[in-house]
């Protein structure tokens, strides 16, 4: 399956391909090859380097150790392999062996002494998949190569191997954050090596990726080993990346394994088990779990990478770097709409053609009493909360005679905005309040229904990445001369971000947001400014907090932070409507 994902988004230009001249660095020497991007300047590009010794043996379910020098000169001519995933659909040569990146750099000096800037790619895939040979190097080469541009790609654990969890000390998870941190660390120490500035290092993620950002920019650890951030639809604040779930998760791997999981011993058991030994406890089950927070596996509060007690605290401490944060349109049409079979048949989301069509409000009504409020989250209230959600999701600005994809689109409203809107706006508008320079955007541009046939308009989950990486969600799509005009505009802004902690350009100033205001760039054909993303979404629900003392998009109970609450609303809420 990975190959024929890969071979789909080979661009169609034909390349120039020799070897690189033997490049060292402090680790040893290795060697790579050209690559002549469309603008017609050289690339270098190195692949498979290792930031890490393999996980593997004595050393798997442990933090990353960093690499030793390397003997002889590395060929580093080849993508690494995939780490080890929960289903082997999901990457065929999958191995433990993965801690490894990539580096695509400018074929010229900079004329900068400082050298280029760097911009760090993690990749998403719900902490359960994802690779750096998918999204290639050729796209992302075109694009900012000829902008003088470093381009750092890396891998980290996933899954079990990255995220089991036990709750404590034993094994308290988050290895996959560790793996990125030491990625970091390599790249803070060979930058120069490269031809690159290690002082202006920007982290670019998107879904899990943009997430893993959110938890890279709270912990001490990554201190001086980047200054500003890039995400794409993943917050820290979303449950799906936060949640002890995880621990239940792994409770129920390690019955299936035969590990006592209560064990002192329970790291030993585990190490014994090969890939397979665990996909076939593992494969099956499907990308994605059936619940709001949809993750099987995902970082959680340890006590130790955090540099506070939560997010909120961590946020007050850490460096103010310059943050940009993006969402799309309709991030949670990628869960809604049936497109690429990641989840199992009997899933709530991902729906058929002909279940979109006959979509009512008696089912989303059904969805809202089913999923969203359920007696777990609101206890006793739960049926006071469901008829709140479904006035408002289902009931608010009805037309008179509405269709059945009138309340699809409110379904995929509610999971867009408890999947991403709101983590992002919450992260975004804390950040600001503490005096980071924090910039947010919404990406709405979206290909025609003629050209896609999603039921409903609406730019889905990693829209973003066709005009990167030439890959994702509109891969398999006739072009239009449209999507060339939003790449050169898009583009134009992240790099006007990597190299100076600002996207405006000469064609637009994009404001940062401020205590008492929250502008953003809506990017399309016509990028605008406008003010309060989701503000209706975002302001019922901060109501719903309030009311009820239990925040869905975070998965958590409110109760231990009434008191800290009602003493600072306007640290909460961000529109001026409810900050009076």
């Amino acid at each position: 399956m990975k190959t024929s994902l890969v071979s789909l988004i080979l661009p169609t230009f034909l390349i120039t391909v020799v070897s690189s001249k033997i490049l060292n660095t402090r680790y040893g020497a290795l060697t790579g090859f050209d690559y002549q991007t469309e603008s017609g300047r050289l690339a270098e590009i190195f692949l498979g380097i290792p930031y890490a010794r393999p996980p593997v043996n004595n050393l798997k379910f442990e933090r990353p150790v960093a690499i030793n020098p390397w003997r002889g000169v590395l060929n580093a001519s080849r993508f690494p392999s995939s780490c080890a995933v929960h289903d082997p659909i999901f990457a065929a040569n999958a191995s433990e062996d993965c801690l490894y990146l990539n580096v695509y750099r400018p074929k010229w000096k900079s004329p900068s002494p400082n050298g280029h800037p760097i911009v760090v790619w993690i990749h998403g895939g719900g902490w359960m998949m994802g690779d750096t040979e998918y999204y290639g190097y050729k796209a992302i080469s075109d694009n900012f190569i000829p902008q003088g541009i470093i381009v750092i790609s890396i891998q980290y654990r996933l899954g079990p191997w990255g995220f089991f969890s036990t709750g404590d000390s034993r094994l308290p998870g988050n290895l996959g954050l560790w793996d990125q941190v030491q990625a970091l660390k390599f790249i803070n120490q060979v930058a120069r090596d490269f031809g690159g500035d290690p002082k202006r290092v920007t982290l670019m993620g998107q879904s899990a990726g943009s997430a893993s950002i959110s938890w890279l920019s709270l912990t001490a650890q990554t201190d001086g080993l980047f200054q500003q951030s890039i995400q794409f639809s993943g917050s820290a604040y979303g449950a799906w990346s936060r949640s002890n779930q995880v621990v239940d998760f792994s409770a129920n791997l390690a019955k299936d394994l035969g590990c006592d999981f209560s064990s002192r011993n329970l790291k030993a058991c585990l190490k014994k088990f090969s890939i397979k030994d665990i996909q076939k406890k593992t494969s099956g089950i499907g990308l994605f779990n059936q619940d709001i927070n949809f993750a099987y596996m995902n970082p959680r509060i340890d006590g130790q990478f955090l540099r506070g007690f939560n997010f909120d605290d961590s946020i007050k401490k850490a460096p103010r770097r310059p943050t940009l944060i993006s969402v799309t349109s309709q991030d949670s049409l990628f869960w809604s709409y049936e497109q690429l079979g990641l989840m199992p048949a009997e899933e709530l989301y991902n729906l058929p053609d002909e279940e979109v069509q006959s979509y009512s409000r008696a089912k989303l009504v059904s969805f809202i009493k089913k999923n969203v409020a359920t007696k777990e989250r609101f206890g006793p209230r739960a049926q006071e909360a469901a008829n709140e959600i479904i006035s408002h999701y289902a009931d608010l600005k009805v037309p008179a005679r509405p269709d059945n994809l009138f309340y699809f689109e409110r379904f995929t409203q509610l999971l867009s905005d408890l999947h991403f809107n709101l983590p992002a706006v919450r992260e975004a508008r804390l950040k600001a309040i503490a005096g980071y320079p924090v910039f947010f955007q919404v990406y709405s541009y979206e290909k025609g229904l003629e050209f896609t046939e999603y039921p409903i308009h609406g730019t889905p989950h990693g829209a973003e990445l066709y005009p990167l990486f030439k890959t994702f969600v509109y891969a398999g799509f006739e072009e239009v001369p449209e999507d060339e005009k939003i790449r050169k505009t898009f583009v134009e802004f992240l790099a006007s971000f990597i190299r100076t902690g600002n996207p405006s350009t000469k064609r637009i100033r994009i404001p940062t947001l401020t205590k008492s205001r929250f502008p953003y760039l809506d990017l399309n054909l016509s990028p605008t400014i406008r003010q309060n993303p989701f503000e209706s979404h975002y302001i019922f629900w901060e109501r719903m907090v309030r009311k009820y003392m239990f925040d869905v998009s975070k998965g958590i109970s409110m109760r231990q932070f009434l008191v800290k609450a009602s003493k600072q609303p306007r640290e909460l809420v961000p529109f001026r409507q409810l900050a009076q």
